[in-house]
């Protein structure tokens, strides 16, 4: 049975990082009838929906002024819940001169983990999110949030940069004494925006540089180096060797994305992955939209994006492979397909919206 998420977008994201697929921007704000309607629509619409249904706020909801009653609305849902992932820019939490209020609205409802990205010393975070002032702002932010009582987690943003801003990373975990950190490595996704941040792709040369620094930021070192080097250009070709390529994107998946933009249109496919528009939220029939939710294909893994029938020979895949540099660090193995594929014009719908 699929689990179904919805990318609930009240607002735009005050960001638009390098390595991130969405649509970032500040984009324009739903209005809070509209968020009311299309809250009621869905809770309709979930009582048909097959499996486990939620919504997420997304982007960066504190940009939305009424963010509270937002945050209150998505609570009261009774037939599709409310998935909270934390993660902010802090951008939009900063500015305001309500921020207590904005963060006591999710405190309210229980949900109090947060969590900040930092791509490295000031200077090349504030250039990979494209946004100048965005470090020290979301550094701010997350000292707001511990003072509000939050769990804060940070996100280090693997890039080349970390090479030589290591100790500046180990300076910032020291002052912010976060209660997690993860470590995240981009995924290269065929997406024409990702290409800007194949400049900053960390290489093993990157690894080996900050490898003494993985424990101090309280990272499995041979866990780290493992999936690193097992995620080689030579290692993807060695395990494409033993795939049946075209099963592997024919499998069937369990998870659906759709999200929903600030027009209130909603769409199938994740935030800047969408396919399919199924009509504007607010004048769908709960039953009939929920029967083709139910009945569409899984989309969780990009490759559903593909036309199987169109995938190249596994011979022309190595071949592409091989034309790679050989000492890349990817996010997992379909990333190193990915990479080929676009380089050898391998045709996407990913792009396409209809």
């Amino acid at each position: 049975m699929k689990t179904i998420n919805i990318d609930f977008l009240a607002a735009g994201c005050s960001t638009c990082c390098k390595h991130c697929y969405v649509n970032g921007g500040p984009g324009p704000l739903m209005p809070i009838g509209d968020v009311f309607a299309c809250m009621e629509k869905l809770d309709e619409i979930g009582k048909y929906l097959e499996g486990e249904a939620s919504i997420t706020l997304d982007h960066e909801p504190f940009n939305h002024p009424q963010v509270g009653e937002i945050v209150h609305a998505a609570a009261q849902l009774t037939n599709i819940t409310c998935y909270h992932h934390g993660m902010t820019t802090g951008l939009g939490l900063m500015r305001r001169k309500d921020r207590e209020e904005a963060v006591g609205s999710y405190l309210d409802h229980g949900y109090r983990d947060f969590g900040i990205t930092i791509h490295g010393s000031r200077a090349h975070h504030d250039e990979i999110v494209d946004r100048a002032g965005a470090y020290d702002t979301s550094v701010a932010a997350a000292g707001f949030l511990a003072q509000m009582g939050c769990k804060v987690q940070i996100s280090l943003m693997l890039n080349r940069y970390f090479a030589q801003d290591a100790d500046d990373i180990s300076r910032l975990l020291d002052e912010v004494e976060p209660d997690d950190v993860w470590f995240a490595n981009p995924i290269f996704t065929p997406h024409a925006r990702m290409m800007r941040f194949e400049p900053y792709r960390a290489d093993l040369k990157t690894l080996e540089a900050i490898r003494r620094y993985l424990p101090l930021w309280r990272q499995d070192e041979r866990e780290i180096t493992d999936t690193a080097y097992q995620n080689t250009i030579g290692a993807a070709a060695a395990r494409l060797e033993r795939m049946d390529l075209a099963r592997l994107w024919a499998g069937e998946q369990d998870e659906s994305y759709l999200s929903l933009h600030q027009d209130c249109r909603l769409y199938a496919g994740n935030s800047g992955a969408e396919t399919r528009c199924l009509g504007d939220l607010r004048l769908l029939d709960p039953a009939e939209t929920a029967q083709k939710i139910n009945t569409m294909p899984g989309n969780r893994d990009y490759g559903a994006f593909y036309d199987a029938g169109g995938l190249p020979a596994r011979e022309d895949v190595l071949k592409a492979l091989a034309g790679l540099p050989s000492g890349l660090v990817y996010g997992d193995f379909e990333s190193v397909l990915y990479r080929a594929f676009t380089d050898m014009g391998i045709p996407t719908k990913l792009l396409q919206k209809t």
